[in-house]
């Protein structure tokens, strides 16, 4: 019969698997950052302005969550409804044609931070997939990638008002979603919007601006943050 290796052998090969893993996760964030870095920042110079949705429209929005868990999230915690700035657009920014629906929030107040959101499903592996609509269609839109809390990880969604809404301006209501990873959404707020009926320069980053209380993992950000940087070398059309 085999010996057991020794309590602190076995710590050591915990502990050098964990620290192999980290190497590998951060050698592949900064090889992709670096590519998307690229591919964005070509792309943002050839338009000469934003390269992923350079179209939109803004306007200002109001938070407000009912009582439940908010792993420390500022903005999940139902004492006073939170303002917004807003901007909704579509990823090619092309008219015509199936497209990526866009949300990006930013949250003012205690709960400052802004927030991405895209068109995607809503089950278990579909919330971390894109799905393109149709002109002048609308559906849910979630975080893609989760946020880090202080109870884990948590992924927000926004559902418009009424449901599968079709027109030519954005939904003027969303009813607020979260969700762990793989596990059922639960109802948590809604978001009430005033479009302003034109687009806006504002820029958002999600990655280094996260709203109070959450944070981004290190992997994603080692990936965005870069194509971030590169796109907003060119400046972004519209008026604040």
């Amino acid at each position: 019969m085999r010996a057991a290796p020794p309590p602190g052998t076995v710590r050591t090969l915990r502990a050098s698997l964990s620290a192999g893993r980290g190497r590998v996760a951060t050698v592949l964030g900064r090889t992709g950052g670096s590519l998307l870095a690229f591919l964005f920042g070509t792309v943002a110079r050839a338009r000469g302005t934003r390269a992923l949705h350079p179209v939109g429209f803004c306007g200002e929005g109001l938070l407000s969550t009912t009582p439940g868990p908010s792993g420390g999230v500022v903005l999940l915690e139902p004492a006073t409804p939170h303002p917004c700035h807003v901007r909704w657009s579509r990823a090619t920014g092309l008219r015509r044609g199936p497209d990526v629906e866009g949300l990006a929030v930013r949250v003012s107040g205690p709960g400052a931070g802004d927030v991405l959101l895209a068109s995607t499903g809503t089950g278990p592996i579909t919330r971390h997939l894109l799905t393109i609509r149709r002109p002048r269609r609308h559906g849910p839109l979630t975080t893609l990638l989760p946020l880090r809390t202080m109870r884990g990880n948590l992924l927000l969604r926004l559902d418009p008002l009424p449901p599968r809404g079709a027109g030519a301006a954005p939904p003027t209501a969303y009813r607020l979603f979260i969700a762990a990873p793989g596990q059922p959404w639960h109802e948590r707020g809604r978001l009430e919007v005033t479009w302003s009926g034109r687009d806006c320069s504002r820029r958002h980053d999600p990655v280094g601006h996260p709203p109070a209380g959450a944070w981004t993992h290190p992997l994603w950000a080692r990936l965005r943050d870069p194509s971030y940087a590169a796109s907003q070398q060119v400046p972004a059309d519209g008026g604040s």
